[in-house]
């Protein structure tokens, strides 16, 4: 019966390969969701005016940071007064805790994000909205995935504390259903698992607002 002899030099030269690919999956889950944002290979997904170009209306329906200073709002609505290539006008509804219902009017710039690899991208995957009377309200974002036809993901760039993580996810109206979309809960998941949590914003509830024109 043949027996296979394992010397010291390829111990170490094993250990040091399952090693090294061990490693390249932690960077991965560390840090493969936050390159997602500039990785050519998503392209295809984050264009920011096609993303928000599918219906005059979204629900905040999920984020993944502290509501210090609107906690207690709930039903958040964003209704698209008007949209084109260059950026877009929209007002967002909310209801607070005693009943009553609250609005905030946005105008909103689209640009592209600089790029960081060879690839430039075509489209502009960023968004830049206007100061409110409520400054502590985050004013800059970008597309981490949209499937173009019920969802998308905001990755939110105002909180550093969160190192990259915050984000927000938005459906249109009206849902299918209270729960976040399959895919989109596979790509939340994995885009901005590092903070550790989620809020859900939209409930059974929630009913789309009377529109002020």
């Amino acid at each position: 019966m043949a027996h296979s002899i394992i010397t010291m030099p390829s111990l170490i030269v094993k250990v040091a390969v399952l090693l090294a690919i061990t490693l390249s999956f932690m960077e991965i889950e560390t840090h493969g969701d936050i390159r997602i944002d500039e990785e050519p290979t998503y392209f295809e997904g984050q264009d920011i005016y096609k993303a928000f170009n599918i219906s005059d209306g979204f629900w905040l329906h999920t984020q993944n940071f502290e509501r210090k200073m609107t906690g207690g709002r709930k039903c958040t609505y964003f209704h698209m007064r008007g949209i084109d290539q260059n950026g877009m006008n929209y007002t967002s509804y909310y209801w607070f805790p005693n009943g009553t219902m609250g609005t905030m009017p946005y105008h909103g710039i689209f640009y592209k994000t600089p790029p960081v690899s060879t690839l430039e991208r075509k489209k502009s995957n960023g968004l830049n909205v206007s100061k409110t009377s409520e400054p502590w309200h985050p004013r800059n974002f970008r597309v981490t995935y949209a499937d173009y036809k019920s969802w998308l993901i905001l990755r939110v760039l105002d909180f550093p504390r969160m190192n990259g993580y915050a984000c927000m996810v938005l459906v249109s109206d009206p849902p299918s259903n209270i729960s976040m979309p399959s895919d989109c809960k596979n790509a939340f998941r994995i885009a901005c698992n590092g903070s550790g949590k989620a809020e859900q914003i939209y409930e059974q509830s929630c009913n789309k607002p009377a529109l002020q024109l």
